[in-house]
């Protein structure tokens, strides 16, 4: 047998010997794998918004451009723990319950009362600021309307000239000049020249704080005012700090007693003799518990301002009172004396209905 038909009868025995090859996969049957369905991004996206909705309705509901008139709570369930506090809205949220509760503001700010001086020759009254809080009231509420809730319930030894039926329908202020549009009580004054003049003095004080160097203009009905008070008094004209600083006391306070980093201020002005003032801190029984002096930038004659940081230890916010006065050239007694309590916290609240 030749070396060519050997290898071909090699190659037929191991052809019979191999296994039959497999199917083509388009004739294998497919088994397909069913996985589980997915919630799509877009539905997972709207059950967010689903809740920050739930839980901005309210929020949307009592801070709308309305102002609350009583005070009204809901409840929202949520499962995300979260504090916010807006201007009027406080919100506290706790791991299962979000409650949501309206809050009538508060009115705060400084007004200005005046206090009768004790052994002063002239007797004009000394202007004192004070802090005063009121609650509840609108926000747009008016220092005139402040007053007239607190005249019930005035600090000690403090009055208050404006009469409780003189309101401020409108006021703007244009080019450094209050322009306050008053009711028609407003002409009447306070009834008697001295009584007119600090009413007005509280007005011009209150209005211009803490602008000293503007001025207000007083209307009724949009029209300057040509006659006012028992004397029939122009004021057709813009009126500063000064136009009737010399109907007031000699000593005055320009600001609040407050107290700060460095300790109480007393900031004022006075018109005394050698531009020097005698300061004292008077406990609860009104015993002397220190005493300084202060000098004015300017005296006999002329104003000047003055300033003294107390240090804190000296007041007592609550019972202590400051005491300002100056020494009479005659015998060197006590002239002139204001005494301006502190309050607790610095300040006066009172609660509308009270």
């Amino acid at each position: 047998m030749s070396r060519e038909e050997k290898m071909r009868d090699l190659m037929a025995r191991l052809a019979s010997m191999s296994p039959e090859p497999p199917p083509f996969p388009e004739e294998t049957p497919m088994a397909r794998h069913q996985e589980p369905r997915r919630a799509r991004p877009a539905l997972v996206f709207a059950g967010a918004a689903a809740l920050v909705i739930a839980l901005a309705v309210p929020l949307l509901i009592f801070t709308g451009n309305g102002e609350p008139e009583v005070i009204a709570t809901t409840t929202t369930t949520s499962t995300i723990p979260t504090t916010s506090t807006t201007a009027s809205v406080t919100t506290t949220t706790t791991d299962a319950t979000a409650t949501t509760a309206v809050v009538l503001p508060t009115w705060s700010r400084p007004v200005f009362l005046y206090q009768a001086p004790v052994s002063s020759f002239v007797g004009n009254p000394a202007l004192v600021p004070v802090w005063i809080e009121v609650s509840p009231v609108d926000p747009d509420v008016e220092f005139t309307e402040a007053l007239a809730a607190v005249d019930d319930d005035l600090p000690d030894g403090l009055e208050n000239a404006i009469p409780s039926d003189v309101e401020i329908l409108g006021l703007r202020f244009e080019d450094g000049v209050w322009i306050a549009d008053m009711n028609e009580a407003f002409l009447a004054g306070a009834g008697g020249l001295l009584a007119d003049m600090t009413m007005l003095n509280q007005l011009i004080y209150t209005l211009i704080y803490p602008l000293p160097d503007a001025e207000v203009l007083f209307t009724v009905d949009g029209q300057p005012v040509e006659t006012f008070g028992s004397e029939g008094l122009m004021l057709t004209e813009p009126v500063g700090r000064d136009e009737f600083l010399d109907q007031a006391h000699v000593i005055n306070l320009s600001e609040p007693i407050v107290e700060t980093d460095d300790g109480w201020i007393v900031r004022g002005r006075a018109n005394v003799f050698e531009a020097t003032l005698a300061l004292n801190v008077l406990d609860g029984s009104g015993v002397v518990t220190h005493e300084e002096f202060v000098t004015a930038s300017c005296g006999t004659g002329c104003w000047g301002e003055f300033e003294v940081t107390l240090d804190p230890d000296l007041i007592v916010p609550g019972e202590s009172s400051i005491q300002l006065f100056q020494h009479s050239a005659q015998d060197g007694s006590a002239v002139d004396v204001i005494t301006v309590p502190v309050p607790a916290g610095g300040v006066w609240s009172v609660t509308l209905g009270n």
